[in-house]
């Protein structure tokens, strides 16, 4: 069984130092290193060792998934990702996350829900089922039917392993020999790309749009919510104002035309379903702030 923590080794002398005061303290609070605060702590120590193993990205467990999707939590804060903090509108959007769980392909894999404080209208998913929700995307969508189809989105990119999928893909196109390593800054530097820059390819955008929509409908929310949002994006494409989260991802008004006709073809009402009143929306997000 590969140890969960795979990119700890060969590290200096010094640094094992670090890492056994890590484990001492870990066990004087009654608490593992396999655990969430622990995860953490180690990220700080573990920038700066030589690498990661090839093979051992190829053939990633989901506990080293979340593991390294912690770790890059943490690195995406300490270089000043802003999560906004008010609870309330917090645990709502996690109170939606956990609603659709349960119909994504992944049911019981560790999902995190995380708002950040950007007026920009976006979304996105990292390693280790990680979702990341802009407060500027919480003001735009019209209705929590909307919220919650863009985070079924998501849920639908961690279940497919895409930015896995996409880091193998990097790793072949490099020609990486699988017993050569990968610097952790790199495999970090890597993630990011992944989630904020490389275009999204059009297989896995379709994929998470439609796996997405049947997350939506089986938990009970209407479908207009996922097309009735896109409509909106692709509006905003037209009048020459492309918001952040289209810039990853390809062919908006195709996409919008493949769920009409997924909907049509499986004989759903597009408004049939929760989410669609704007009032009740409105006042779950009325402590945010207006800018």
């Amino acid at each position: 069984m590969l140890n969960p923590f795979f990119w700890i080794k060969r590290a200096s002398p010094r640094r094992w130092f670090y890492l056994l005061i890590v484990g001492v303290v870990a066990l004087h609070l009654g608490v593992g290193l396999a655990n969430t605060s622990s995860a953490f702590d180690l990220c700080g120590l573990l920038d700066g060792d030589p690498g990661i193993e090839i093979i051992q990205l190829i053939t990633i467990s989901d506990q080293q998934e979340v593991e390294l999707g912690r770790c890059f939590h943490q690195h995406r804060v300490d270089e000043g990702l802003a999560i906004y903090r008010d609870r309330k509108v917090t645990k709502y959007v996690q109170e939606i996350g956990q609603r659709l769980i349960p119909y994504s392909e992944l049911p019981n894999f560790p999902y995190t829900f995380q708002v950040v404080k950007d007026n920009t209208i976006n979304a996105f998913a990292s390693v280790g089922g990680f979702v990341y929700v802009h407060t500027g995307l919480l003001k735009g969508v019209e209705n929590e039917a909307e919220l919650a189809a863009v985070i079924a989105h998501e849920i639908a990119h961690i279940a497919s392993k895409h930015s896995i999928e996409k880091l193998r893909q990097i790793i072949k196109d490099k020609n990486l020999e699988v017993n050569s390593e990968v610097e952790y800054k790199t495999i970090i530097n890597l993630l990011e790309d992944i989630a904020f820059s490389l275009p999204r390819g059009r297989q896995q955008e379709y994929e998470a749009d439609r796996k997405g929509l049947e997350m939506l409908h089986r938990a009970g929310y209407a479908p207009s919510g996922m097309t009735g949002f896109l409509q909106k994006l692709t509006q905003k494409v037209t009048t020459g104002n492309t918001p952040a989260m289209l810039r990853t991802h390809p062919e908006t008004v195709k996409r919008l035309d493949t769920l009409n006709e997924i909907i049509n073809k499986k004989g759903w009402n597009p408004n049939d379903g929760d989410g669609l009143d704007s009032a009740i929306y409105k006042q779950r997000i009325q402590s945010l702030p207006i800018e």
